[in-house]
């Protein structure tokens, strides 16, 4: 896959702070952040053998693009959640112009010049994670309302789309029915091929320009759960947990973000984790909850890189699901100033839970927190914010975390941080 160096050297490395709401209290104790050579200019990007994990930050909701160690393109979710001077503690960016669906494609256009991307993930139906036209949208050629990740789909091909329910839409409730219309639409405007996400399944998401098979052995995409079907843990056996809620109390709706997708990443040692808004309980067979989140920790075991459940909000990261995922970092996509919670910031900064040196990077720190919680410990695992971006090593056995310039479209690096697997 071809570079966008161009980009890059026309961007200026100037840029804008974030300003000192997003820095203060956070910059004196960045440990191990330091100032590598890197910092203050461009992004260097994505070279082959190196894994990139991008969190890009709009304020509108949660944006995950990957380039894989062969180029391989994957879009985990890009949201548009329209809340006109609702939240106004969480700007938006790069503009108020842009959507969050261009927003995404103009910083994906500063990586690469391809015009078609491999795979398109939809977690689950809300609007802070594909969209929603009711609250912002533009038109397309056909007169379709899009936004998000519909939006980005008009600036760019896609190979593939998986979701979380397909092609049972709506099998424990529709969540915003109006954007699963609307991705509903896209995929079938645009003739993308769609196959069910089968959790347990190891490699349905694959390395799409890995001919030589140089990563065969080195790389694997394990599928844990969607739709409350979570993986066994053996072979590619998955167990449907939704039935048996149904069954048990006689409702048929979940709540959607129960039944996001979620999968692990393995490049050499290195192990990541996203599960769109994993979290709350279903009832088991006996009618008694249990903790969902919890149990998919226990599939997916110990990872390096955790993007956490439900934005970190205080129904998800529970102390079980931190306790078995133990991650060096936590990835936190922010829309919304309840996003960094005392209740489970706690739990992801214990030493006693698991031991060992980590970082809590939201991509935006609101005011709320500090002032809910100004002399907790864990502020000094929080780093300062801005686009979040993982770097793993040819060979997965070490990564780097980059913080980069977000308010402007610089793609400046504020700070570095390497970490061994």
């Amino acid at each position: 896959m071809k570079i966008n160096r161009r980009g890059f050297m026309a961007l200026s490395a100037a840029g804008c702070a974030l300003g000192p709401r997003v820095f203060a209290g956070t910059g004196p104790r960045l440990r191990g952040f330091t100032a590598a050579p890197d910092v203050g200019k461009p992004y260097p990007g994505w070279k082959p053998g190196e894994m990139d994990l991008h969190f890009i930050y709009t304020g509108r909701g949660e944006n995950g693009f990957y380039m894989m160690p062969d180029g391989t393109t994957v879009v985990n979710d890009t949201g548009d959640y329209w809340r006109e001077n609702e939240i106004p503690d969480i700007p938006w960016a790069p503009s108020r112009d842009l959507l969050g669906g261009e927003a995404v494609a103009r910083y994906i256009r500063r990586l690469t010049d391809a015009k078609r991307l491999d795979y398109a993930l939809v977690s689950h139906w809300h609007s802070d994670h594909i969209g929603t036209p009711g609250l912002g949208c533009r038109q397309a050629a056909d007169g379709r309302k899009v936004c998000g990740l519909a939006l980005l789909g008009e600036k760019f091909d896609f190979g593939r789309v998986y979701d979380h329910q397909f092609p049972n839409a709506g099998q424990y409730g529709g969540g915003d029915t109006e954007a699963r219309q609307m991705i509903t639409d896209w995929v079938a405007a645009k003739k993308i091929p769609q196959e069910p996400f089968r959790p347990g399944a190891l490699n349905q998401i694959r390395l799409m320009h890995d001919s030589a098979g140089r990563y065969r052995d080195s790389f694997s995409i394990r599928n844990i759960c969607a739709n409350a079907v979570c993986w066994t843990g053996r072979g590619e056996e998955a167990f449907d947990h939704g039935a048996v809620h149904a069954k048990a109390t006689g409702k048929a709706a979940i709540n959607q973000n129960t039944l996001s997708m979620g999968f692990v990443v393995q490049y050499g040692k290195f192990r990541f984790w996203a599960g769109g808004d994993l979290s709350c309980d279903l009832a088991g067979a006996d009618g008694k909850p249990f903790n969902f989140e919890a149990l998919a920790g226990e599939r997916l075991g110990r990872v390096h890189v955790c993007k956490t459940n439900h934005h970190s909000y205080k129904d998800a990261m529970t102390k079980e699901f931190v306790e078995k995922a133990a991650a060096q970092v936590y990835i936190t996509c922010v829309w919304c100033p309840r996003h960094i919670q005392d209740c489970n910031m706690r739990w992801m900064g214990s030493r006693d839970l698991y031991p060992g040196d980590r970082a809590v990077c939201p991509n935006f720190v609101p005011e709320w927190p500090k002032r809910e919680w100004p002399d907790a410990a864990w502020w000094g695992d929080i780093t300062p914010g801005g686009h979040v971006v993982v770097k793993v090593a040819p060979g997965g056995g070490s990564y780097k975390v980059y913080h980069l310039e977000a308010m402007d479209e610089s793609m400046r690096v504020t700070s570095v941080r390497e970490w061994q697997c």
